[in-house]
This record gives structure tokens, C-alpha cells and sequence, in this order.
């Protein structure tokens, strides 16, 4: 199978999440050329499972200690303007007991994130309250596309611009994940979506009951 080409900073990533102490490391010599390397540690007579799912998680693993709970909003923004596709996250999310607010393009889940009074969202009384656990947004959407989405709320003061975002497409093409790692995601999801997929990414950063 043909791979996405996302280059070395994903690649390091990955080395890391799979147990690599340094991550990829570089022996380079000048007319000859260059050889990339990482070690991990494998372990034998251990089964491994083989998964299909296309999940790049940009974040390191976390420890347990690590994972906390979710404020008391256990609120998600889905932003994306296929109403199929907001079913999909809708039924997923319920599951893991969080409430979903729809937002159909970027300019919409901005005007939520710097005024969600006039949408009705309350603000909890937890002291880190970011009124939205995650942002999960497609990429291709009118008005503000999800990658312009993210450059936004990667720029809003606070606790509200470093809320994890997820960002989802049909295209694994490598100059549009490149733009989104620049532009501050933490992970991203091939569409079409599995909700599987959806409840693995939201358990990287919180403590949800089991479905």
C-alpha cells in the first residue's frame, strides 16, 4: 500500500509512541548521503493485533497519570458541514457521555468559541474550564475550511486556544496534513469515519466510561 508521506516530523512521532527512548536519529555523511534510524523494544510471544484504521496521533503517548477528566462541561464541538457525518460523531460521542454542539463550517464554531453565551453554552465551575473538551473538525468546509479553523483557535488567549483538535478528511495527501500539523491539530482521522477510531482519540485525552 502506498503511504501518506508526512515526512520526518510524523515519522519521529510514531518512533516515540512506539517506545523509542530518542525518537529518529540521523548518521549523515557529506557526497554520500544520509541514513535515518530509530530502536524501539519488541517484545515475543505477545500477540499483536493488525488494525486498518488510519489514525495519526501527533501527540506523544500519554501516562495514565496524564489522562484526566473532563471538566464538568464534557462538551465536543463537531464542526463539519455533512449532516451524515454529524450523525456519525453525534452517536459516538453520546456513548462516552459527552454533549455535542454542531458547528457547520469554521467562521460558525469561532463565533461559538469567542461568544458561546449567545449560543446558550454555559461555562462549568471548574477553574480550567474550556468550555469544549475537544474540537473535532472536517478539513474541506464552506466560508472557513477546517485548517484556517485551527490557525483560529490556536490564536485565542487562554486555555480555550490549546483544546485539542482533531481533524478529519477523505484525502491523506501530504501538503494537506503537513498544513494542518503546522497549523496546531493533534490528530487526525481518515474518513470515513469509524467510531472506534473516533473513541480511541478521545480517550487519549480524557477518562470515558467504557461502551
Amino acid at each position: 500500500p502506498q503511504g501518506c508521506g508526512l515526512g520526518l516530523l510524523i515519522s519521529n512521532r510514531l518512533a516515540f509512541m512506539l517506545g523509542s527512548k530518542h525518537g529518529i536519529q540521523v548518521n549523515s555523511t557529506y557526497g554520500q548521503g544520509s541514513e535515518f534510524y530509530f530502536e524501539i523494544p519488541l517484545h515475543t510471544k505477545q500477540e499483536h493485533k493488525v488494525v486498518d484504521e488510519i489514525i495519526i496521533n501527533v501527540d506523544p503517548p500519554r501516562r495514565e497519570s496524564e489522562i484526566k477528566d473532563p471538566c464538568k462541561c464534557r462538551r465536543i464541538l463537531s464542526v463539519d458541514d455533512n449532516d451524515y457525518n454529524q450523525m456519525v460523531m453525534g452517536r459516538a460521542l453520546n456513548k462516552l457521555k459527552f454533549d455535542v454542539i454542531k458547528a457547520f463550517n469554521g467562521a460558525d464554531a469561532i463565533r461559538m468559541l469567542e461568544n458561546p453565551q449567545s449560543y446558550g453554552i454555559q461555562r462549568c465551575s471548574d477553574k480550567n474550564c474550556s468550555i469544549f473538551n475537544i474540537i473535532v473538525t472536517d478539513l474541506h468546509m464552506p466560508i472557513m475550511n477546517g485548517i484556517d479553523l485551527i490557525k483560529k483557535v490556536r490564536s485565542l488567549a487562554g486555555i480555550i486556544g490549546k483544546v485539542p483538535i482533531v481533524m478529519l478528511s477523505a484525502s491523506d495527501e501530504k501538503e494537506q496534513l503537513e498544513e494542518g500539523l503546522k497549523a496546531g491539530m493533534n490528530q487526525f482521522l481518515c474518513k470515513p469515519i469509524k467510531e472506534a477510531e473516533l473513541i480511541q482519540c478521545v480517550k487519549h485525552y480524557y477518562n470515558v466510561p467504557a461502551t
